[in-house]
């Protein structure tokens, strides 16, 4: 599958982000932090569960946060 990269500088809040992309992980950089939470940031991809793990292998920047937006939600 295709990973959509969204090319976004615009800073969204964590309910932005669960609003705009229910039920995806989201790849997000320059990201604000409140311990594990991320409080904003910029999302760099959006990416269903299946694909991941794959992305998270070949982009192991630390600069970069990955979480879930709903459903069960978890950070890598």
């Amino acid at each position: 599958m295709t990973t959509p990269i969204v090319n976004q500088e615009r800073r969204m809040t964590w309910q932005e982000m669960v609003e705009a992309y229910p039920d995806q992980w989201v790849v997000v950089k320059d990201a604000e932090m409140d311990g594990p939470d991320i409080l904003s940031g910029i999302i760099v991809a959006v990416l269903p569960d299946d694909e991941i793990m794959g992305y998270r292998l070949r982009n192991t920047r630390r600069d970069l946060e990955f979480c879930r937006t709903t459903g069960i939600t978890d950070c890598l």
